[in-house]
């Protein structure tokens, strides 16, 4: 890395691993610039294109079987850079900074995620459905073939049923079983959990906790209109009170912190379940930002000190987004 020489700010803030999610860049530098602050990015990969939308931007290697190494580089970033506070757009990342929360403490930096216990549950599947099942209504799920064949042989399950691995994410591994001979496909793979098929509408919903407080402050729902590589790429904003009585519920779970992404989904019998929940910014935020609910103005109340107030229902219902491809060009 060629660092300068040490240099301070106001409000900075340096965003891991972008990839594309450009407008999540400038959300940041739109709300940062007004305080004298300035956005800093940081991806492993050269071609990750938000990562040159940052006010600078690093391209630091990231070696997984000496990862120490990896945060002593950012935190010598942060130290130079008078860079207050990081966050991650990808869940590894999530964890990671969890187990090194310590170091990035030594420096003052402040990590905007939830504590490490809410954290590591969310990436096993199995694990998250068993630990809060009876805090909020969650899709019944089991942990094997054998007992998803015994849902099935019970007729408490009916085809399609669902088979998702325990750690995926971004909609890796999914498999819609629809018959008998689609299941023996996932006999020897112990990886998978399996869940019923609900029949009835998607939603995503952005949800804010408080940093200082750990209130859930904020609440946006979207309908799901279509998806693009795990993300939503058209969605509509709604508004609902049985969707917000079981977020509402999510705040009853300790430890949550900063964007939190939920996956809704509501039954043709207008049942409510909670799908996963995901500790970081949603794929589909920029409808929220674009819409009037702006986490960044809430993080940046939280490092200034500042606790926030709950705001919901604090957007314009029908509001559709389209999302569209841009592109950039880079000199080698």
């Amino acid at each position: 890395m060629n660092l300068c020489k040490k240099i301070s700010y106001n409000m900075n803030i340096l965003i891991l691993s972008p990839g594309r999610r450009v407008e999540v860049v400038e959300y940041f530098k739109e709300v940062f610039h007004r305080d004298g602050g300035l956005v800093y990015t940081l991806d492993m990969s050269p071609y990750a294109p938000a990562l040159y939308f940052g006010d600078k931007y690093f391209c630091v290697e990231k070696d997984f079987n000496h990862i120490e190494r990896y945060v002593q580089n950012i935190i010598f970033i942060c130290e130079n850079y008078g860079i207050k506070s990081v966050i991650s757009l990808i869940d590894p990342e999530l964890v990671l900074l969890s187990q090194y929360q310590g170091e990035f403490d030594k420096f003052g930096i402040k990590t905007i995620l939830s504590d490490i216990r809410f954290t590591e549950s969310t990436f096993d599947k199995y694990v998250f459905y068993q630990k809060y099942k009876d805090t909020i209504r969650l899709i019944p799920t089991v942990e094997s073939y054998s007992e998803a064949h015994k849902m099935i042989e019970s007729r408490e399950w009916s085809y399609p049923i669902f088979a998702k691995l325990r750690d995926g994410s971004a909609s890796i591994g999914i498999c819609k079983i629809d018959t008998e001979d689609d299941f023996a496909i996932t006999r020897n793979n112990d990886k998978y959990i399996y869940q019923p098929f609900i029949e009835g509408i998607e939603y995503g919903v952005d949800v804010y906790f408080d940093l200082i407080s750990g209130e859930l402050i904020s609440v946006f729902i979207k309908r799901k209109l279509a998806m693009r590589a795990g993300e939503t790429d058209k969605s509509i904003s709604v508004k609902s009170a049985k969707i917000l009585s079981e977020i509402l519920k999510v705040g009853k779970i300790s430890g949550i912190r900063g964007p939190v992404d939920v996956d809704v989904f509501v039954s043709n019998r207008g049942e409510v379940f909670i799908n996963e929940i995901n500790p970081r910014f949603g794929g589909g935020y920029p409808h929220a930002y674009q819409c009037g609910v702006n986490f960044m103005e809430l993080i940046m109340n939280n490092l200034k000190g500042i606790v926030n107030k709950p705001q919901f229902n604090n957007y314009e219902e029908d509001v559709i987004l389209l999302k569209y491809s841009s592109s950039y060009l880079v000199k080698k």
